[in-house]
């Protein structure tokens, strides 16, 4: 597109060639002169606070004492890294990682059986 755009054609011409709406090609064209390049600019949203490191460490911490909170967590990433991360990033962090919170059981599931002789009690 920016090829064809440099032998001198339009940008309408190189729109409908492509198939594609010229503001498409007046974006990338403009882009092309500024930058030099016509390729997307990684980095765009907000800086993650967790290393890969982080979160590896995270999950770690949760599989090897499964009854800790997220905020014990976070405190523990805090005194070994330094970074402070809230106890939401963490569960973010464990949610990505296949741990999710759930309530225990209060006692053993009822067999049919169990529930047909606690009514007849």
């Amino acid at each position: 597109m920016i090829g064809k755009l440099e032998e001198g054609r339009s940008v309408t011409s190189v729109a409908e060639e492509f198939g594609i709406n010229k503001s498409v090609v007046s974006r990338a064209w403009n882009a092309f002169k500024t930058d030099g390049t016509a390729v997307r600019k990684v980095g765009g949203g907000r800086p993650r606070k967790t290393t890969p490191r982080d979160d590896r460490y995270i999950v770690l911490q949760a599989k090897r004492n499964r009854f800790q909170s997220a905020s014990a967590i976070s405190q523990q990433l805090c005194t070994a890294t330094g970074r402070q991360v809230s106890r939401f990033t963490v569960a973010r962090r464990l949610h990505k990682g296949g741990l999710f919170a759930r309530r225990p059981e209060r006692c053993i599931p009822l067999k049919v059986s169990h529930r047909w002789h606690r009514l007849e009690w």
